[in-house]
């Protein structure tokens, strides 16, 4: 008999029953955190590089442009090392 773990089981449950939107959001967020709080920061850079701009501080929307960048660069980072890391979960299964 095969013993399942509890994510096994999750994603039994998910295949059988669907899920919503929500639920799903929730589920990518556990499976890859950096990716959200990447896209957070970029979000946070990008208004704060506005905010800059906006005031006349060339030097903040400067420095806060290229936060954003940095962020984007995190951001893609996790999301290719998350799926390469659960395709080789997968592999090793």
């Amino acid at each position: 008999m095969t013993e399942y773990t509890k994510e096994d089981v999750e994603r039994m449950r998910v295949v059988m029953e669907g899920e919503t939107s929500l639920q799903r959001i929730k589920r990518k967020c556990k499976e890859e955190p950096f990716v959200p709080a990447g896209v957070a920061l970029t979000c946070f850079a990008l208004l704060a590089a506005t905010v800059g701009v906006k005031t006349g501080n060339k030097a903040y929307a400067n420095n806060m442009f290229r936060l954003r960048v940095a962020a984007q660069t995190f951001t893609v980072i996790a999301m290719v090392g998350g799926s390469l890391y659960y395709t080789e979960k997968e592999k090793n299964k």
